[in-house]
């Protein structure tokens, strides 16, 4: 890492810095300049607990690692949402690819002081149905070894929990506390957006967010679940709504009982919420 990023997170990671910086970019974009230049100068409208939690998790990993599947903007609007959202409870992350976002979500269980981060995953490389990313022969068939490696070098191995094989099959197995914040990163096929919905919302706490990534990139499949079904939801308020890119977030009303004859598309018994403890 250059010297001139270690001195910027360094200056970042103390209070006099951190609002020096601030003011001087804010100066310096007032004038013109810098304004293309997002990440990571768009951090600083962060308060100082946030933009220090930044600044040493990227003194650990690059701010816009390659071979993450989330933009910066993106990861950036994660982390705030993670930090600022007032539920408690724990962070479910469908989809993990090689641990970025799981760095940042993890992060901002960190600067909590609460929290930890479920990662389910087959780290297979699985897309949609029985597809995979080309990209995971880079990774020899598996992303696992490079996801511990990544959290391991971010500093937050503590604070996750790996939770390997098939979303589907894993929400019967997550044993955290209410989920805080559910993000929908796995399989982007409209049945398998749709099977995890179904799955795991019933696990997140009254007012949690379920956020769905790709909102945008895959308009028949992810974005038409969300605005065909998930806004019909009696116990789905569709606030905050579209934040920023591909990330849409919805929040949870209560609790969200299931018939017990309702299935997954590969026949697999949706949860059960008893409906005497649904809050409404």
């Amino acid at each position: 890492m250059s010297l001139l990023g270690q001195s910027y997170y360094g200056l970042c990671g103390t209070r006099p810095g951190h609002s020096m910086v601030r003011h001087v970019v804010s100066a310096l974009r007032g004038m013109g300049l810098l304004r293309g230049f997002k990440m990571p100068l768009d951090a600083l409208a962060l308060d100082h607990d946030a933009v220090s939690g930044l600044a040493k998790l990227w003194s650990r990993i690059h701010w816009s690692s390659g071979d993450g599947m989330m933009p910066p903007e993106q990861l950036l609007e994660m982390y705030r949402l993670a930090i600022d959202w007032p539920v408690e409870g724990d962070i479910v992350e469908l989809g993990s690819w090689v641990g970025l976002t799981t760095s940042y979500l993890a992060t901002a269980c960190r600067v909590r002081g609460r929290g930890r981060v479920f990662a389910v995953d087959t780290f297979e490389g699985t897309m949609e149905g029985n597809t995979h990313y080309a990209s995971i022969t880079n990774f020899d068939g598996s992303t696992l070894g490079a996801f511990k490696s990544r959290i391991q070098q971010a500093g937050v191995d503590d604070l996750v929990d790996p939770m390997i094989g098939l979303t589907t099959e894993m929400a019967s197995q997550y044993r955290g506390d209410p989920i805080r914040l559910l993000l929908i990163d796995a399989d982007h096929s409209y049945e398998g957006v749709r099977d995890d919905f179904r799955l795991w919302s019933p696990l997140v706490a009254p007012g949690g967010l379920i956020v769905f990534h790709d909102y945008l990139a895959f308009p028949e499949a992810v974005g038409r679940f969300v605005d065909e079904q998930v806004s019909r939801e009696a116990t789905i308020d569709m606030t905050p709504g579209h934040v920023v890119g591909n990330v849409m977030a919805v929040t949870a009303r209560s609790l969200i009982p299931r018939a017990s004859s309702v299935t997954t598309s590969d026949n697999t018994p949706a949860i059960r919420v008893n409906p005497e403890k649904v809050i409404a």
